[in-house]
């Protein structure tokens, strides 16, 4: 059985651990091998599956994204959140939806600017999810319930111009 690519993100924290299991291993064995071995009262979800995952699973099962040239990836989140409520504002309009935590910020900016906002492929492409009240735009790999403090399991964004410099 050929390796498979982990990345994990935890709740609340900016640390993104990263690793090569193999694919029999369950995913217990494969946050151990980690260095996720804390679990606790955690959560594990893994990307494209929306409940949490058992630890007994096979991280073979919960492969998503592997074809020809691409290695198969599992990305994993370990939090308390089932679910993340998203607000994003655009213009003075709020439009919600939860999410599972492992949604990246790069879904969520796709679902605010195609299906909430209704925007041009062109427009949608010159903006940016902004976390509400600040400056920070997290990258697009960021998974949204890193942007949570595990007890509220809410993120709001201000959809807001990428401004470019020109010269």
């Amino acid at each position: 059985m050929k390796n498979i690519k982990i990345v994990l993100q935890r709740g609340g924290a900016a640390q993104v651990l990263v690793g090569d299991v193999n694919g029999q291993q369950t995913v217990g064995e494969a946050l151990e091998a980690l260095g996720g071995t804390d679990i606790g009262q955690d959560l594990i979800h893994a990307e494209d599956h929306d409940g949490p995952v058992d630890l007994k699973t096979p991280v073979q099962a919960l492969v998503s994204g592997e074809g020809e040239g691409r290695p198969a990836l599992l990305r994993l989140h370990q939090g308390r959140c089932q679910r993340v409520s998203v607000n994003v504002t655009f213009n003075g309009v709020t439009k919600s939806r939860d999410f599972p935590p492992v949604t990246r910020v790069g879904h969520v900016h796709q679902w605010a600017t195609r299906n909430a906002f209704e925007m041009s492929p062109r427009d949608a492409a010159e903006h940016v999810l902004e976390l509400e009240g600040g400056d920070e735009r997290p990258d697009s790999d960021t998974q949204i319930g890193t942007l949570t403090d595990g007890t509220l399991c809410a993120v709001a964004f201000d959809l807001v111009p990428f401004k470019r410099v020109e010269g």
